[in-house]
């Protein structure tokens, strides 16, 4: 199916907890600090995220493709897609929205490839 971008979805914070609402998702927000980026992976929920700050690019490993994403951008990655997001300078604040409330050590709970082939 792969990871789907939309640039410049939203201009406030009302606009993303407005679509969070109407999708019937659960918000949390995430900021990942400075990093070279994780390796390639899947999650088990589908992760809708909201670039608040900073920006970043993500690797859609069915079609091999970066995507350049900043602030006002909303990506969808769908349960069990291969994805990663790229190098972080400073920070990129997200709000995700889940589709069930989960604790903060469960909500990004990363699985290799190969996991998902024995899902």
């Amino acid at each position: 199916m792969g990871l789907k971008f939309y640039k410049q979805f939203f201009t406030s914070k009302k606009e993303v907890l407005d679509d969070i609402e109407k999708n019937g998702t659960w918000p949390t927000t995430f900021v990942s600090g400075s990093t070279d980026g994780p390796p390639v992976h899947w999650h088990k929920d589908e992760v809708q995220a909201y670039i608040m700050e900073g920006e970043t690019d993500f690797l859609d490993a069915e079609t091999n493709k970066r995507t350049m994403v900043s602030a006002g951008d909303k990506i969808i990655v769908p349960m069990g897609e291969l994805h990663a997001e790229g190098a972080i300078k400073d920070r990129v604040v997200y709000i995700l929205a889940l589709p069930e409330p989960r604790l903060p050590e469960d909500f990004l709970t990363m699985f290799t490839p190969e996991q998902r082939t024995n899902q």
